[in-house]
């Protein structure tokens, strides 16, 4: 239980949180923009035919999944040190966190789609395998 108070942790906490943020915001502003724009445009704030993300809660919460993410791979890590089941581990748990979120959304908000929930399920899933597989390298680096 160390391992997550120590240095090694927080390094590769730190890296996993830029890596993460980066690639959620490459989906978010880059590759699914205008999905989400026509989709969930009413629900947001928009300027100039662009929706504004409040980022200090945005970026909050993407280390705070982030983090969760390095924790649950490195737990996993201590029991079975492969890639296989840190990208096995990643994904459930990426899985997990944005089904969370979706479903519970599509559980009350008006016009949140099936659509949406799964194309952004996915998502999750894959930024989880993703972090299965830069978490298993920096575990080895540091």
């Amino acid at each position: 239980m160390s391992y997550f108070f120590s240095a090694t942790f927080i390094k590769i906490s730190l890296i996993s949180a830029v890596i993460f943020i980066i690639l959620d915001l490459l989906w978010l502003a880059v590759i699914a923009n205008n999905l989400y724009y026509d989709k969930l445009g009413y629900l947001a704030e928009v300027k100039d035919g662009k929706i504004v993300f409040n980022l200090k809660a945005g970026l909050t919460i993407q280390v705070i999944i982030a983090v969760g993410l390095v924790f649950f791979i490195s737990m996993a890590l201590q029991i079975n040190n492969t890639l296989l089941n840190s990208m096995a581990v990643g994904a459930i748990s990426g899985f997990i966190l944005y089904a969370t979120y979706d479903l519970t959304n599509l559980s009350f908000i008006k016009g949140y789609t099936w659509y949406i929930s799964i194309i952004d399920i996915a998502w999750g899933t894959t930024q989880g395998l993703f972090a299965g597989i830069y978490v298993y390298f920096l575990t080895k680096f540091f």
